[in-house]
């Protein structure tokens, strides 16, 4: 199945429950992320790095009963930031990157503590990823194109002044890479990898069935390089490549308006 067959099957995975589902909470969330990627060689050697803000939203729908919840979320990031590192040959170059990110996703919260110190909760999501390095100072840029799974497990502890803790353990399975390329793109396999997530904020309780949130969160996650690939026609020359081994501790900064049905 094709990357967008995904895609789609997802997206109707998602809103198709809602439409039949009873409506209990819908989840307004305006974003302020801090992306911050790095890639490395074999000698574990800084390739490149990619770092800079991005605004972004997040929309959810949660199904509501008095013991759980489960929530269905759409998250869409997207913005330029700084790179500043090497091509995929070597040629120093420092340019700007397009970065769009998309993330679809269920998540199950439990909200009695039943046999745990906290509220358990799990998630399973879908992120994709475009990547375009743009080209400047005469180095040619790159265009790339990523997507992953993320399965998600953490532990939820709240106060009695409704602040509030997440942690979670990740792991990221089945990520891809497309080069797109003018004559033809070339495809990598990357390596799974786990991560984590932190998410730490506070919730105020509004006027007519309104709440409102602050939070901040951070999440790490890796993915390990790739088998060479070779591309017989790599900007005009046959090549070989490698996705190398790669970071991300990306943090943000969310505002939530939560309307309750």
């Amino acid at each position: 199945m094709s990357r967008q067959y995904v895609s789609i099957a997802l997206l109707l995975f998602i809103f198709l429950p809602v439409k039949l589902a009873i409506a209990n909470a819908l989840e307004v969330t305006p974003t302020l992320y801090f992306f911050n990627y790095q890639e490395f060689d074999q000698n574990n050697v800084l390739l490149d790095k990619e770092t800079g803000a991005i605004p972004g939203i997040k929309l959810s729908y949660a199904d509501i009963t008095k013991r759980d919840s489960l929530k269905f979320n759409v998250s869409l990031y997207g913005g330029t930031v700084d790179y500043d590192g090497h091509t995929q040959l070597g040629a120093p170059h420092q340019t700007e990157t397009d970065e769009t990110l998309i993330k679809l996703g269920i998540s199950y919260f439990q909200h009695d503590v039943i046999h745990y110190p906290g509220l358990f909760f799990a998630g399973l999501h879908y992120w994709y990823w475009d990547r375009d390095i743009l080209s400047r100072n005469g180095v040619q840029g790159l265009h790339e194109l990523y997507t992953w799974y993320e399965a998600e497990l953490g532990l939820k502890y709240i106060s009695a002044a409704n602040y509030w803790l997440e942690l979670s353990a990740m792991y990221n399975f089945k990520p891809e890479m497309t080069l797109i390329l003018p004559s033809d793109d070339a495809e990598f396999t990357l390596k799974s990898r786990p991560g984590f997530r932190i998410r730490a904020g506070k919730t105020w309780a509004g006027e007519q069935n309104m709440t409102t949130a602050i939070s901040v969160f951070a999440e790490y996650w890796e993915f390990g390089r790739s088998d060479v690939v070779f591309v017989a026609d790599f900007y005009g020359s046959p090549a070989l490549l490698i996705e190398p081994d790669s970071e991300t501790l990306n943090s943000g900064l969310e505002f939530s308006f939560i309307y309750n049905f």
